[in-house]
């Protein structure tokens, strides 16, 4: 189990954690790194493997994947307030249309998997995911039924997302068993908090900055600061700052900037699914050329076990 993860699991999963530790207790970039290279350098020496090269390329996909999906959920509430407010209802509505869309969906996930393959489903939620956040950054000023409506292609993009790639890994990697599918799950988990949210929220200010330093150049001055994160550095508007604007014409540029910054930043999410789709494309690809999508047996077990 512990080879199927390898040195390459390793260094992303104990990677991510010690990131998150380094946040907490204020750790250099260059300490989670040493302590990082430690743990990874134990790890290889255990199982003397690098780990499954499958696996490692599920691994890469996990973590833009749990972006689209739980990154996404938790902007959505807040990025919808205006259009929803504007409408007369509370945006969590959007969260809680999604999440049912989902469960609805999901009662038929059996069906949908064995008429498409866990391939053809990931490659089409991928298609319909780009589609929903390109259609939710058209939204800002709209009317909700245009909101739920690009909700709608966003939910049915997502529904598949996380289960499928876990039975992938299942299917594909069934050495690993649980550790391999916790680890997925973890790393998965791991890189919306330390590394999707801080991107979406370094995506939206950069925008959000840049809108701002045309629209008022003296205004830019005086409510940007210097920020950074993980990633690296970006401007950020202050709300400290941005709390003693008076004047109306400012307020209303401050408003404006934020609100480009948010619907531009949902735009370039899309990103994301996009990068999925030419992953799952050729993961088809591949296995097309070798006859066909199959579950990997493990020596020994039964034609039908699973």
């Amino acid at each position: 189990m512990l080879k199927e993860l390898g040195a390459f699991g390793a260094l992303v999963g104990f990677g991510l954690v010690i990131a998150q530790l380094g946040q907490v207790f204020g750790w250099s970039h260059t300490v989670s790194w040493i302590l990082t290279g430690l743990v990874v350098a134990g790890f290889a020496v255990l199982t003397k493997s690098f780990g499954r090269p499958f696996l490692a390329f599920l691994i890469i996909i996990m973590m833009p994947l749990a972006t689209t999906e739980i990154g996404t959920d938790g902007w959505i509430s807040s990025l919808m307030e205006e259009p929803m407010k504007a409408a007369g209802h509370n945006a969590g509505w959007v969260l809680v249309y999604t999440s049912f869309v989902m469960m609805v969906l999901r009662f038929f996930a059996g069906p949908i998997v064995h008429k498409l393959s866990p391939l053809g489903l990931l490659v089409a939620c991928s298609i319909l995911a780009i589609l929903g956040l390109l259609a939710l950054s058209q939204t800002a000023g709209a009317g909700m039924l245009a909101v739920f409506g690009a909700a709608t292609l966003y939910a049915f993009g997502k529904t598949f997302f996380w289960p499928t790639m876990l039975g992938v890994t299942s299917e594909q990697c069934p050495k690993g068993g649980a550790l391999t599918l916790n680890a997925m799950g973890g790393i998965g988990m791991l890189a919306v908090g330390i590394l999707g949210f801080p991107f979406i929220g370094g995506l939206q200010e950069s925008t959000a900055t840049a809108q701002l330093a045309k629209a008022n150049p003296a205004l830019h001055q005086t409510v940007t600061v210097d920020s950074s994160y993980l990633l690296g550095p970006y401007k950020a508007i202050d709300p400290v700052k941005a709390a003693k604007v008076t004047a109306p014409a400012e307020k209303e540029a401050l408003k404006a900037a934020n609100t480009a910054g948010q619907f531009s930043a949902l735009a370039k999410m899309a990103f994301f699914p996009a990068f999925m789709l030419c992953c799952y494309v050729g993961l088809l690809l591949y296995f097309r050329a070798k006859g066909g999508y199959k579950p990997v047996q493990l020596e020994g077990a039964p034609s039908g076990a699973h």
